[in-house]
């Protein structure tokens, strides 16, 4: 048919055409079903792929986890009873420390109670009033030294200042004016009654009891700096790092044997993890890959008979394609390459409305 001019055919030539073209679009639609089911085939073997990996990862984990669970409990039920054992040697220190503390000032605290016997006693014996031995008592009537003198000061001050804040507060509140010579009327009582006071005290209490007071300041001043030297001989000890006395050697013992006991376990662990990855997690994935292994091979098979059949029907169809390009479509043009034109084209042949083909494409042109 390529030797002669297929426009001058008649009606054999044009369905020798139609016959061509239906067996070429036939095997491109069956070439097209074979890709689409090699891709549905990779697909269900990514899918079956996951399948095993999700099956493997999971028991895998199932499997990890209950080799670890065991040895887990084991180091948490040691470092519970490590927490444990450290609280009771806290305790235990603590204990310690109080002890050191009581012993190292026992001879000081003692001397405080008998300095304080002393002050209680003679004041009862004597029938001194307890403020005589006060720091405000000093301060307003024994006056001895700078502390004295500025808390004497402040009492003074406060005696002389609050009314005239009293006074200020009570006119803004009230919206009155001050009344004059208020203040100094209190200053003249302030004054008789500080008289009296000071001669009452002097009378009845420093002058007949002057030697006692005198005794009791002196013993209090021995008191405060005796506690001074417990106060700093206790931080001494707390702050001592030393714990060599505190008899803690059984409880670091325990301690430390329960930090080799977790080192052991954590080995023990490592080396069940280990034998896990060597031995029995293999025979995990061969055992899951050996179920699928059907599944995946015969779809493998199918895709390599698949794939060969629809390398030589490629083949074929480019063969195909060549020669109804080259022996077709040279003649017709691409504008007649179809089947619905060629068919339409055989009827007018048929019907006798054109014997060759090139009247049959004249005669589609005029009804188009």
């Amino acid at each position: 048919m390529a030797e002669q001019n297929i426009l001058n055919g008649g009606i054999a030539v044009l369905e020798q055409i139609i016959g061509d073209m239906q067996e070429h679009n036939s095997k491109v639609d069956r070439l097209d079903n074979l890709n689409d089911a090699i891709k549905g085939l990779n697909k269900e073997i990514e899918s079956t792929e996951r399948e095993i990996k999700a099956e493997t990862d999971r028991k895998v984990s199932a499997a990890t986890q209950a080799i670890c669970e065991g040895y887990d409990k084991s180091i948490i039920a040691d470092r519970a009873k490590i927490k444990q054992i450290q609280g009771e040697r806290e305790k235990a220190k603590a204990a310690g420390v109080s002890e050191r503390i009581a012993y190292e000032t026992e001879a000081l605290r003692k001397e405080n109670e008998m300095l304080q016997g002393q002050i209680d006693g003679a004041f009862k014996q004597e029938k001194i009033p307890k403020f005589a031995n006060s720091r405000l008592f000093f301060a307003l009537f024994r006056k001895r030294d700078v502390k004295d003198f500025i808390l004497g000061s402040m009492v003074t001050a406060a005696f002389l200042f609050l009314p005239v804040i009293v006074e200020v507060i009570v006119c803004t509140v009230a919206d009155v004016e001050p009344v004059q010579g208020v203040y100094f009327i209190y200053l003249f009582a302030l004054w008789v009654l500080d008289t009296l006071v000071v001669i009452l005290v002097n009378d009845k209490i420093i002058a007949p009891h002057a030697v006692t007071i005198d005794g009791a300041r002196g013993n209090k001043e021995k008191i405060a700096n005796n506690n001074k030297a417990i106060k700093k001989i206790t931080n001494g000890i707390r702050s001592d790092k030393s714990e060599d006395m505190y008899d803690l050697g059984k409880f670091d013992y325990d301690i430390n044997a329960l930090h080799d006991h977790i080192r052991n376990v954590e080995d023990e662990k490592a080396k069940a993890l280990e034998e896990f990855e060597k031995n029995t997690k293999p025979d995990i994935v061969a055992e899951i890959e050996n179920r699928f292994k059907e599944r995946v091979t015969k779809a493998q098979d199918e895709i390599a008979k698949k794939t060969e059949e629809a390398a030589k029907l490629d083949e074929l169809v480019k063969q195909q394609r060549i020669y109804i390009s080259s022996n077709y479509e040279a003649y017709l043009g691409k504008e007649f390459m179809s089947l619905d034109k060629l068919q339409e084209m055989s009827g007018f042949m048929k019907s006798g409305i054109a014997e060759t083909v090139g009247q049959a494409m004249a005669a589609y042109r005029d009804r188009h």
